[in-house]
C-alpha cells in the first residue's frame, strides 16, 4: 500500500462532513496543522467546522429525522446499513490502523486491533436494531397497556483523543441502531479516523443526507453542541472539568439528555494468593498501554504486605523490557503522548521533589524527539498523595503502601473522587467477590484487566460520570420509552 496516496487522500476530506458530502471550506472557517507526536513534524492540515456549521448540521439532521427515506427504513434495514459499516471498516482496515497509530502515536499492532473491534462494535449493534420493542406490562379488560421505544431525535457525540475510532463506534453504532440522527465532534488532535470512518459511511450505506455529520474542532464547536437548543442528547467522553461544562450546557438550554464518561483514577488490588507473575503482566500493561492515556488506566496500585517487596521487584524488571519508539514499528510496545501540552504536564510531575525520592524507575523523557516518556513509577506513597488521587493522563503509576486485610483496602481504593474500573487479582473467589460487592466501580476486572466486550455496559460513577456506553444498556441511553394506555 502505497502510504502517501493515503495521506493524499485523507487530505481531500480533512473537513466537514454534513448532508452526506465534505463542505468547502468558506473563508469563515480555519485550517490547522495536526503534528505527528512521535517526529513532531507536520502531518496534514485539517479545517475546523465553525458554530454556522453545527446549525447547518442541526436542520439536515432534523430534515432527515422527519424524512420519508428515513422513517421509511425498517429496523432490518438499519441493520443491514450497520452491518455494511463494519464491512467498509473491515476492507479498510489497512488504512485506518495506519492513521491512526500515526496521529495518536500508538502502537500499530494496538491499533490494528482497536479498528477490528470497532468494526464488531457495529455488528454487535446490528443485531439490536430489527429487535427493539417496548412491552405490555399488564392484562386489563377494559385498558391495552403497553409501551413502545422511539429514537431520542438528533444527538450529539463527543469523543476524546485516546480511543478516535473506537469511541467514535461505541457512540454511533447504538445510536443508529435505534433510529437517531447524529452529529460527531472528534477531539481536536485526532479527527482523522473519523472523518475516514464518515467517508466510509457515506460510500457504503443507503443513509439519508443529514443523519450523520462529523465536525471536528475545539471547544467552539464542543459548546455549539452542548448548548444547542435543536440537539436531544449530548454523549461526551473527555474531562471532567469539560465533563461538568457539558451537564452545565444541558441545564442552560434545553435540558438534552446527557451521558458523560469522564476521568478515572483506578486501583489495581493484588492479594498474596495471586499468580503473581500474570498479575505483574497484568499491571504493566494495565498501567502503560496507550501510553497511561486511557481513563481505564490501572494507576494506583495495592500490594498485599506480603508480596510487596517481590512484586515491585519484578514489575521493576519487566519495565526495563519495554521497547518505546516508532509506533509503526510492531514491535514496540509503547509510543509517545498525544501532544506537546501532555508531555510538559506529565514532565512538571517528576520535578515535585516531595515525591522525588519514591520514584522506582523511569521519570523522564525517552529519546530526544517525540513526545516520548519512559513508564514511571513512584512506590511507597500515602493515599491522599497528588499523583495518589489526580488522573495524570501519562505513563505513571503510583504503588501506595501495603495493606494488611481485605477491609483494609476495600476502604483505601474506594477513598477516591473517581469510580470508573477496578483490577482484583486473586484465586480465592469469595475474597474477589466481597471485593466486587464493595467497590465502587462501574466495571471490575478479576486475574485481568481492560477488557470491554460489546456485550457488557461500560460506565461509572462519582466524577467518573454516569451512563453507558454498550450493552442493553446503550440503547436505553439513546431510546425514549413512551408509555400507552388504550382504552378498549
Amino acid at each position: 500500500m502505497n502510504y502517501s496516496n493515503v495521506l493524499r487522500n485523507l487530505s481531500k476530506i480533512a473537513c466537514p462532513f454534513i448532508n452526506n458530502k465534505f463542505i468547502v471550506p468558506s473563508s469563515s472557517h480555519i485550517s490547522k496543522t495536526l503534528i505527528n507526536p512521535a517526529t513532531e513534524e507536520s502531518l496534514i492540515q485539517v479545517v475546523d467546522g465553525i458554530s454556522s456549521d453545527i446549525d447547518l448540521a442541526v436542520k439536515a439532521a432534523t430534515d432527515a429525522l422527519h424524512s420519508t427515506s428515513w422513517k421509511s427504513l425498517s429496523g432490518a434495514d438499519r441493520r443491514n446499513i450497520l452491518l455494511k459499516i463494519a464491512d467498509g471498516i473491515d476492507e479498510t482496515s489497512e488504512e485506518l490502523a495506519w492513521i491512526e497509530s500515526l496521529n495518536v502515536g500508538k502502537p500499530l499492532r494496538d491499533a490494528k486491533l482497536e479498528v477490528a473491534q470497532s468494526a464488531e462494535c457495529f455488528r454487535f449493534f446490528a443485531g439490536y436494531a430489527d429487535k427493539l420493542a417496548g412491552h405490555t406490562p399488564c392484562v386489563d379488560n377494559n385498558y391495552r397497556l403497553y409501551t413502545t421505544r422511539e429514537p431520542v431525535g438528533v444527538c450529539g457525540l463527543i469523543t476524546s483523543f485516546n480511543y478516535p475510532l473506537l469511541l467514535a463506534s461505541w457512540k454511533l453504532a447504538p445510536s443508529l441502531a435505534c433510529g437517531n440522527a447524529i452529529i460527531l465532534k472528534p477531539a481536536p488532535q485526532t479527527p482523522l479516523t473519523t472523518l475516514m470512518l464518515a467517508n466510509i459511511i457515506s460510500f457504503e450505506t443507503i443513509l439519508p443526507p443529514g443523519i450523520i455529520s462529523v465536525i471536528p474542532g475545539d471547544d467552539v464547536v464542543g459548546k455549539s453542541i452542548t448548548n444547542h437548543e435543536g440537539i436531544d442528547k449530548c454523549s461526551f467522553t473527555g474531562s471532567v472539568q469539560v465533563g461538568r461544562k457539558v451537564l452545565s450546557a444541558s441545564s442552560s438550554s434545553n435540558l438534552k439528555r446527557v451521558t458523560l464518561e469522564l476521568g478515572g483514577k483506578n486501583s489495581m488490588i493484588v492479594f498474596s494468593d495471586a499468580d503473581i507473575d500474570k498479575a505483574v503482566e497484568d499491571v504493566y500493561w494495565a498501567s502503560f498501554s496507550n501510553s497511561g492515556q486511557n481513563c481505564c488506566a490501572g494507576s494506583r496500585l495495592f500490594l498485599e504486605k506480603n508480596i510487596h517487596d517481590e512484586f515491585i521487584d519484578k514489575l521493576r524488571k519487566r519495565i526495563e523490557k519495554t521497547k518505546i519508539g516508532n509506533p509503526l514499528d510492531e514491535t514496540v510496545d509503547f509510543g509517545p503522548l498525544i501532544d506537546q501540552t501532555q508531555f510538559q504536564n506529565i514532565q512538571k510531575i517528576f520535578n515535585n521533589k516531595i515525591i522525588g525520592n519514591k520514584l522506582l524507575i523511569g521519570g523522564k523523557r525517552f529519546g530526544d524527539v517525540g513526545y516520548f516518556i519512559e513508564p514511571t513509577v513512584f512506590y511507597d506513597l500515602d493515599d491522599f498523595e497528588y499523583i495518589s488521587q489526580e488522573e495524570i493522563f501519562g505513563p505513571v503509576l503510583s504503588i501506595l503502601k501495603p495493606f494488611n486485610t481485605i477491609e483494609e483496602v476495600i476502604e483505601r481504593a474506594n477513598n477516591t473522587k473517581f469510580g470508573l474500573t477496578a483490577g482484583i487479582w486473586t484465586y480465592n473467589y469469595l475474597k474477589a467477590e466481597k471485593v466486587i460487592r464493595e467497590i465502587k466501580v462501574g466495571t471490575a476486572w478479576v486475574n485481568c484487566y481492560n477488557l470491554t466486550p460489546p456485550c457488557l455496559p461500560f460506565g461509572g460513577n462519582k466524577l467518573s460520570g454516569f451512563g453507558k456506553e454498550l450493552g442493553d444498556e446503550s440503547i436505553n441511553e439513546f431510546s425514549f420509552i413512551k408509555s400507552v394506555i388504550f382504552s378498549l
